[in-house]
């Protein structure tokens, strides 16, 4: 049987005939290995020889028998100049015949190097064939002189000048099939620039002399400036050249490459030498913070010039040491590789880090994991020379850090204590996670350990690294080792106030109204209270229910009690929508408001407990509403909705609360609402309704208790709502008091005590007639009941539609039936219209209807 590293190779080597580049992760992926088991193959392979690797950002993979393509050698082209090499690529591949590429970039940034690289990849790829030729010019040697630039580039024929004795090729035919490449291409004139026009445009150019036939070529082009393209270049000349690409100073590229660039050059010089060098780390660094004017050519000859004055003193020695060692050295010969070498300056050091505290015997105190941290800091320091190294982490990531915990400190009230030395002790853990390229061995479970123990510190600095990761390209993979060693940093002792607080509280509001309350929340109370989410006006419960779902689930302490605000919506909707995703207690308040914010914020401060808090934010103005459990109401209830009106239902419910138990909750509610609650809601929302009392019939759920209030005037009515009453632990007494009461409220002498201001003799007498019109054309006989039931609805209908005046913007769909009904329901009103100076609207119609469809 195969060993496990030989399998992987077969897995790579398939890999690497699909595809240029592969990754250890998907090498992992292909063999269903874990990234960490597949890392290790992969540095046997390579002990063996069996595989190479390049790049650092990711590293790549590849058996000894690929190639790696021209540009592997350019430092940074699987790094900060990876999208730039690719658009080189494109700029040779694009069919059918590529296009020009123009190379920007200050003196001595590599640009003609790069430009070969073009050459040599477009043989690779076979767009070119091998014997194409790679012509340059540098076009300032000609600048003076654009006739002489016009000769040497397009050739002249015998006569054209003085001198000229015979027809001369120029560059351009030379460059026939292959490339030709104009450094300084700001130099041509416009004439020139012109003159490049038809070569660009259809490949044919005229000799100098020659004015009738065009000679046809088929080559390449590349271009290079350092001057702005705005000011030095026609911008006709610019549009035949889509392809730009920035090559930067050396200074502006990464620290990594600006090492590895660096070590390169030691290395040159240590084959031209054939002597073995002991870098200063101090003086490698001195070199990698410097900004040259003539960028890499400068480097070039200080790393030289360095060598050449340590050889002359130590010619006799087997190995030239090069600065004082007493800061670490860098050990370089022939055969160094460079990334090695890096990555032992980096990667090990952040491995010590990482193992030194991320254990999980270690974890128990915060002051421990915090003291070890500065004591690898410390060791790092002595390590690498102490100004050049704050050099560094100040002008590349310690004004990030800087900005991120003040933006931190802003919304979340944290952060307020920490020092100038702290924010560099930071920006230095997280330089070395940037520079490292291997992490160290799985530590999950300290991380789990970590996460358990502060879930709320590790959230809030889970955040910050997120911000991070977007503007210096952490990977995914490292940014739960970075937010354990931020906690231990930047958190500190102020852990102790964050992890009081025991629910998960949030703001939520259509605009940016939410992030503002969390900031003057959180900054008053100085802790991290409330987290917030500003959603767009137009967002739908569904997209906010996303949103607090996602940050729900980031929590690594589960089942948290949770207090939501929001400024508008549905109440019972937004609670139901987060309730889906949790079996913890949900409260949800809304009508935000930032005093509202502060006072719950200033609750949970105090510990109060969930249901306190609950119950206090109940009595919050009459505007906000608070839903903290699945139902009507957490307590046994009976629901009473009349159709003729609140008014009525709260008379009701004053006689039943006189008359049973007080623990016996009696809710209220208009006929309209409680028809959209049955139709919306599941039965388990009734789970605590004991039984609804109404004044029509209604038919949603069998397993539920609904009575028509007006059955109560008949025995069997009266029998039926006492066996409920009782089955709910009433007594026989207070039911038969309750029966007693009820009776005497449903009588036309009830209806009149009803009346506000219309005579009570006067409206029955009229309600009657009405009444009796609808029994003659029905052909109808109503029960006692019946009558009293409408008598009571119509009376009341009449002085309700004296009082509101508002415009009926209800609609319906009708039926024949109920559009007769309709029509004669407005000849039956009329006079009663006319008299009161009422309108009886579609609602009210729609009302009666239901009243009487049952006896058609």
């Amino acid at each position: 049987m195969k060993r496990s590293r030989y399998v992987i190779y077969d897995h790579l080597e398939e890999l690497s005939t699909l595809q240029s580049q592969v990754t250890t992760t998907e090498i992992a992926e292909s063999t269903g290995l874990s990234r960490n088991v597949v890392t290790t193959y992969l540095s046997q392979l390579l002990d063996e020889g069996l595989v190479k690797k390049y790049g650092t950002r990711p590293v790549y993979w590849l058996p000894v028998t690929s190639a790696v393509d021209s540009f592997s050698e350019f430092i940074g082209s699987d790094g900060s100049l990876k999208k730039e090499i690719d658009e080189c690529k494109a700029a040779v591949t694009y069919p059918p015949k590529g296009f020009p590429v123009l190379i920007t970039g200050e003196s001595g940034v590599g640009k003609s190097y790069l430009a070969s690289l073009i050459h040599q990849y477009a043989i690779s790829q076979k767009v070119i064939k091998e014997t194409g030729r790679f012509v340059t010019l540098n076009c300032a040697d000609y600048a003076n002189n654009p006739e002489l630039l016009s000769s040497v580039l397009f050739g002249y024929r015998k006569g054209a000048f003085t001198g000229a004795e015979q027809d001369t090729e120029g560059l351009v035919k030379q460059a026939d099939g292959g490339f030709i490449f104009l450094d300084e291409v700001h130099r041509l004139n416009s004439e020139n620039q012109e003159k490049l026009f038809t070569l660009l445009d259809l490949g044919k150019y005229y000799p100098l002399g020659e004015k009738e036939q065009a000679i046809d070529v088929d080559l390449r082009f590349i271009f290079a400036t350092t001057e702005s393209l705005d000011d030095t270049l026609l911008r006709t000349f610019r549009r035949r050249v889509p392809m730009v690409v920035h090559l930067p100073a050396f200074h502006e590229r990464p620290i990594h490459e600006r090492l590895k660039i660096t070590l390169t050059n030691f290395v040159q010089e240590s084959v031209n030498l054939e002597k073995d060098f002991d870098l200063s780390l101090s003086e490698v660094f001195e070199l990698v913070n410097q900004s040259y004017k003539g960028n890499l050519g400068d480097l070039k000859n200080r790393v030289r010039l360095q060598c050449a004055r340590a050889f002359m003193e130590q010619k006799q020695q087997p190995v030239i040491q090069v600065g004082t060692n007493e800061n670490g050295t860098i050990h370089v010969s022939p055969d160094t590789n460079c990334d090695s070498e890096i990555k032992d300056m980096f990667e090990h050091r952040l491995a010590e880090l990482l193992q030194a505290v991320l254990v999980p015997e270690k974890l128990a105190s915060m002051n421990e994991c915090r003291f070890l941290i500065q004591t690898e800091i410390k060791k790092i320091r002595r390590l690498f020379d102490r100004s050049d190294l704050d050099s560094l982490i100040i002008e590349s990531y310690l004004e990030k850090i800087r900005q991120q915990t003040a933006a931190h400190k802003a919304r979340y009230g944290v952060f307020s204590r920490l020092s100038e030395e702290t924010l560099q002790q930071a920006a230095l853990i997280l330089y070395l996670f940037i520079e490292s390229k291997e992490k160290c061995a799985s530590m999950k479970d300290a991380i789990n350990q970590v996460k358990e123990q502060y879930p709320r510190s590790y959230y809030l600095i889970g955040e910050l690294v997120e911000s991070l990761r977007r503007t210096v390209g952490l990977e995914a993979e490292e940014i739960e080792y970075l937010s354990c060693l931020f906690l231990f940093i930047l958190i500190g002792e102020d852990y102790r106030e964050i992890e009081k607080v025991p629910f998960l509280c949030i703001l939520v509001s259509h605009g940016s109204m939410a992030s503002s309350i969390q900031t003057v929340v959180n900054n008053l109370c100085q802790n991290y209270l409330f987290e917030a989410f500003d959603m767009p006006i137009d967002a739908s419960m569904q997209q906010i229910s996303r949103e607090v779902t996602s940050f729900i689930q980031k929590q690594t302490k589960k089942n948290q009690e949770v207090i939501l605000l929001f400024d508008m919506g549905s109440l019972s909707q937004m609670y139901k929508e987060i309730k889906k995703q949790s079996d913890a207690d949900l409260m949800v308040i809304n009508n935000l408001t930032t005093s509202m914010a502060l006072d719950m914020g200033l609750k949970v401060q105090q510990q109060l407990s969930f249901k306190e808090i609950a119950k206090k934010a109940e009595t919050y103005n009459e505007l906000t509403n608070v839903q903290y459990f699945e139902g009507i109401s957490q307590n046994k209830n009976i629901i009473v909705s009349c159709m003729s009106g609140v008014g009525l239902s709260e008379e009701i419910k004053r006689i039943m609360q006189q008359c049973l138990h007080e623990d016996t909750e009696i809710i209220t509610m208009d006929y309209k609402d409680l028809k959209q609650t049955l139709n919306s809601h599941e039965l388990d929302y009734f789970s605590n309704t004991q039984l609804i009392l109404t004044t029509t019939d209604i038919d949603s759920f069998t397993e539920l208790s609904i009575l028509n209030i007006y059955a109560v005037m008949e025995q069997s009515g009266a029998d039926e709502l006492q066996q409920l009453l009782v089955q709910n632990g009433e007594s026989e007494e207070n039911c038969a008091v309750l029966l007693e009461q009820l009776l005497q409220f449903f009588t036309l002498e009830g209806i009149g005590a009803r009346l506000q201001f219309l005579n009570p003799k006067i409206v029955i007498q009229e309600v009657q007639e009405i009444i009796s019109k609808y029994e003659q054309y029905y052909g109808l006989k109503l029960s006692g009941r019946d009558l009293l039931n409408l008598s009571m609805h119509i009376a009341l209908m009449i002085e309700r539609l004296m009082v509101n005046t508002e415009d009926d913007d209800f609609q319906e769909e009708l039926d024949a039936v109920k559009k007769e009904f309709y029509e004669v329901s407005k000849s039956i009103f009329y006079q009663i219209e006319k008299k009161y100076n009422v309108v009886v609207n579609d609602y009210e119609l729609s009302l009666m209807y239901e009243l009487l469809k049952m006896r058609f």
